[in-house]
C-alpha cells in the first residue's frame, strides 16, 4: 500500500502555488511581505506536520500570526526600554 496522506511540505507548496494569482495582484511591496509570510510558514513545517490539519492553510496562517505576534512583543519591549 502506498501513502494515503500527502506530505505537509507538498501541501504547503500547493497552497503557495494556488495563491500565485493573488500574489501577482498585490503591489510590489506587498508581494515582498507576502513572500516573507510564506517563508515564515515554511520555517515552521514541523508544527504543521504535528497539527495534521486537513487544511494546511490553517496551520500556515497560524504560524504567520505567531511570528507577527513575536515581532509585536519584541517591538513593545524595545519601546519600553527606550521610554526608560
Amino acid at each position: 500500500m502506498g501513502r494515503t496522506v500527502i506530505p505537509y511540505s507538498r501541501q504547503m507548496q500547493y497552497v503557495e502555488s494556488s495563491l500565485g494569482q493573488f500574489r501577482r495582484g498585490l503591489r510590489k511591496p506587498d508581494q515582498e511581505v507576502f513572500d516573507e509570510l510564506i517563508r515564515v510558514a515554511k520555517l515552521q513545517v514541523q508544527a504543521g506536520v504535528m497539527a495534521s490539519s486537513p487544511y494546511p492553510i490553517d496551520t500556515m496562517l497560524l504560524t504567520m500570526m505567531i511570528d507577527l505576534k513575536k515581532e509585536i512583543f519584541r517591538l513593545k519591549k524595545e519601546l519600553e526600554s527606550l521610554r526608560e
